[in-house]
């Protein structure tokens, strides 16, 4: 996924930027939107994420944090971006999906795939940060998809316990061949 590919998300996450700003709290998520836009485009990653949380913090329960949390997920997760955080986006997936209504038929799947892909290269299954009025963080970790494969990490340290119980039975029959 390329980084201009990821402005089109952004503006329309600036076109549904809510408008509700508490006196004396910081502007409307318009100016950080505008950052995560501007970061994106100097290739700052890690930028972009910290201002679309800004912006998820500064409307919960809306669809604009919802799109900002699919959006940071994404850049999270993102494998052109060398600061690649696999739990922050696994965490921020999971966020979207215990807050995403039922009906939300294009963001859940998504947000599932970013979520599962996560977890399939090695992040932790863990509650979502950010996640209020859930029963428990086990009952929120319960909800989200689970994997049907072991991840790439797990494989892997399957394969080389198998490599090294190899190249102990190739020594071994070499032993036993040698005059």
């Amino acid at each position: 996924m390329s980084r201009t590919s990821l402005a089109a998300p952004l503006a329309v996450v600036a076109l549904l930027a809510c408008h509700r700003t508490p006196a004396g709290q910081a502007p409307a998520p318009q100016s950080a939107l505008d950052q995560a836009v501007a970061a994106l485009e100097r290739g700052n990653s890690s930028e972009a994420i910290a201002e679309l949380l800004l912006v998820a913090g500064r409307c919960p329960a809306t669809a604009v944090e919802r799109r900002a949390l699919l959006t940071a997920s994404a850049l999270a997760l993102d494998p052109s971006n060398e600061q690649r955080q696999l739990d922050l986006g696994a965490s921020l997936a999971a966020r979207y999906l215990a807050t995403a209504p039922a009906s939300d038929a294009t963001g859940r799947p998504l947000a599932q795939a970013l979520y599962l892909l996560a977890l399939e290269l090695g992040a932790e299954a863990t509650p979502p940060r950010g996640c209020g009025g859930a029963s428990s963080d086990s009952a929120v970790v319960a909800a989200l998809p689970h994997m049907g494969a072991p991840s790439v990490p797990e494989r892997m340290k399957t394969l080389e316990r198998e490599l090294t119980r190899l190249r102990e039975e190739l020594v071994r029959i070499r032993k036993t061949l040698e005059p």
